[in-house]
């Protein structure tokens, strides 16, 4: 492509070598050993009795007192008194030894690292290969720090510049009529916001330029997907379904705490869930198809509210592909008491895990085929289901299927299309010739113990250059990668020099058995628009490219810089949000302003 420069490798690429020496030891797709220990079920709104704690298994990894390992660390200064509340030494306590109660200190720490650890586990085991913390660089791997007692607000966050998620704690305060005031309340305790911190943390990890809201879908992504973590994450808890049975029984489907996230604190503040989802299957505990939904032309530009369309969408499918599949089985266990009915109930409970498990993977795994930057409702979609038929072709259980009619009820697709069909919505392959890539083939990889685990930050680099050398020496691959050359840019914008922003071998297992390895990479172009006399918007585009074994490319999830119609909405969004004091200038540049960030995610 004339006057495109060279591929540049930036510094940053080296920090996915840290996942070689700070995961969990692996065999196979497996932790090599497991810890166990209990955690919340949901939080602390359910009693012992009703299955209020579930005994879970765990990656194991040799901690310090705290405990502190080598992914996440427990830090539990106390934000008033800057005094430690303890730092338990899990390989000295076995679980036997420690009563978890709440009103113990090593009670918080040990529930946000087992559910931090467990919420971890669900994304490598779905994406294939470790997750590299966007705060890390080359050289220097902190683990993530979990503060217990890190404010006094019912509220949490995640904070790349702190390499921290801070959990609050505070009296419920003059909103609430239904809690003694003067007890304290804490969101450490609560498992459902300790995954969904988790999951802004690992989302930035994976996708570090979603954090520039150029759309309002892009934070509202964020919102919604560590919402449906969370929801989805209770059926992996052996108390939950237990909890569910006997709060409402053989209907359980049509429950409304299925829906509601974090339902002590929301009692608190609001008499409901912090965020309780929208979906047809359990309005008015009957089903009701016609029902009249939400529809995205219509949705507020308010990350969670919008962010609620979404994740309401993906969970009406997974409880209506549940349904089909427990149905059965709760008709005939409905005469409870009999060995037989025991049993049916022991298969509800194992289905209903695997399926959650099934679509927590589709969720996770979808991010390997966003578009890099700005993404949209209708690109995750499309991700979900290209995602999903690479390693499941067969849908037998008709969940691709659910997630399609879900998501076009609400009005969620993309534009140009005719048909909301599987075939339509997956990515398609590269409308240019393509070849094998020189240096990328998977017996030409250097690794560790396995193709995940990258050799060295050396090796990185040498496998971004090999990808750049290809592209630079192909205009036809360049074009179709959505590049475009700094010279055509036009007054008042300026075009970067392309960039190979990640490469990430992966190895993934289907629900079949059916093994994939495949190459993520990610390139990148960014075009600087001037918003006034002293400061530019950087907007982000390019490709996400899936190499197959041989290196060949696969699929290309396109992002054009050169859009105009794109780049206008966006920076339309951009003067609205700084106008409204949600960006500041820092370096000649507008980016999140940082305390705004913070109260997004603490936001619940």
């Amino acid at each position: 492509m004339a006057g495109l420069p060279r591929c540049i490798i930036p510094d940053s690429i080296g920090r996915e070598a840290g996942v070689a020496s700070r995961c969990y030891p692996l065999k196979g797709n497996q932790p090599a050993r497991l810890r166990r220990g209990d955690v919340f079920t949901v939080d602390t709104s359910i009693r012992l009795c009703d299955g209020a704690l579930s005994n879970l298994s765990i990656p194991y990894e040799p901690l310090l007192p705290g405990p502190a390992g080598t992914l996440f660390e427990v830090d539990a200064t106390d934000c008033v008194t800057s005094v430690s509340r303890g730092r338990p030494d899990l390989d000295r306590r076995g679980p036997d030894d420690f009563a978890f109660d709440q009103g113990q200190n090593e009670t918080h720490c040990r529930n946000v690292y087992f559910t931090a650890m467990a919420t971890y586990e669900s994304f490598r085991r779905a994406l294939g290969r470790p997750v590299a913390w966007a705060f890390w660089r080359e050289g220097s791997y902190p683990p993530l720090r979990l503060m217990p007692f890190a404010q006094q607000a019912l509220n949490a966050y995640y904070d790349r510049s702190e390499a921290a998620i801070g959990f609050g704690y505070s009296p419920a305060g003059g909103d609430s009529d239904l809690a003694d005031r003067r007890l304290i309340r804490f969101t450490a305790l609560s498992s459902d916001i300790v995954a969904h911190e988790v999951t802004h943390a690992l989302i930035d990890g994976l996708r570090p330029d979603y954090d520039m809201p150029v759309h309002p879908d892009v934070f509202a992504f964020h919102e919604a997907l560590a919402d449906v973590v969370a929801l989805l994450s209770r059926f992996e808890r052996p108390g939950y379904l237990a909890y569910l049975l006997r709060e409402s029984g053989m209907t359980f489907l049509q429950g409304r705490s299925l829906i509601s996230l974090a339902p002590e604190l929301g009692r608190l503040v609001r008499e409901s869930g912090l965020r309780s989802l929208d979906v047809d299957w359990t309005s008015a505990g009957t089903d009701q198809p016609g029902k009249d939904l939400p529809r995205y032309a219509d949705a507020p530009d308010a990350p969670h509210a919008r962010g609620g369309l979404l994740s309401s969408a993906v969970f009406e499918a997974f409880l209506g592909a549940l349904d089909r599949r427990i149905g059965p089985l709760i008709q005939l266990a409905a005469p409870t008491g009999s060995s037989v009915g025991r049993y049916l109930l022991e298969q509800v409970q194992e289905i209903a895990a695997r399926t959650a498990e099934h679509f927590l993977a589709i969720c996770v795994r979808a991010l390997d085929y966003c578009p890099p930057a700005a993404i949209l409702f209708s690109d995750y979609l499309r991700a979900m289901i290209t995602a999903d038929r690479l390693l499941a072709p067969r849908d037998r259980h008709g969940y691709r299927e659910q997630l399609i009619d879900a998501f076009r009820r609400r009005g969620i697709y993309p534009e140009g299309i005719d048909v909301v069909s599987e075939g339509e919505l997956a990515w398609k392959p590269p409308e240019v010739p393509v070849y094998p890539i020189p240096g990328l083939a998977l017996s030409e990889l250097r690794y560790d113990i396995s193709p995940i685990l990258p050799l060295s930050a050396a090796e990185i680099r040498r496998q971004a250059r090999a990808l750049a050398l290809a592209i630079d020496a192909d205009p036809r691959l360049a074009r179709e990668l959505g590049l475009r050359d700094p010279g055509l840019a036009g007054p008042g914008m300026q075009f970067s020099a392309p960039e190979i922003t990640s490469v990430r071998p992966t190895l993934r297992v289907g629900p079949e058995g059916f093994i994939d390895f495949s190459i993520i990479a990610e390139v990148t172009q960014n075009c600087d628009i001037r918003i006034d006399d002293q400061s530019v918007v950087r907007h982000r585009g390019g490709a996400t490219l899936i190499l197959d074994p041989r290196g060949t490319p696969a699929l290309i999830v396109r992002q054009r810089i050169d859009n105009t119609a794109r780049l206008t909405a966006e920076t339309e969004y951009v003067r609205k949000a700084i106008a409204e004091r949600r960006m500041m200038v820092e370096d000649g540049r507008y980016v999140p302003d940082r305390a705004q960030r913070r109260g997004l995610c603490a936001g619940h």
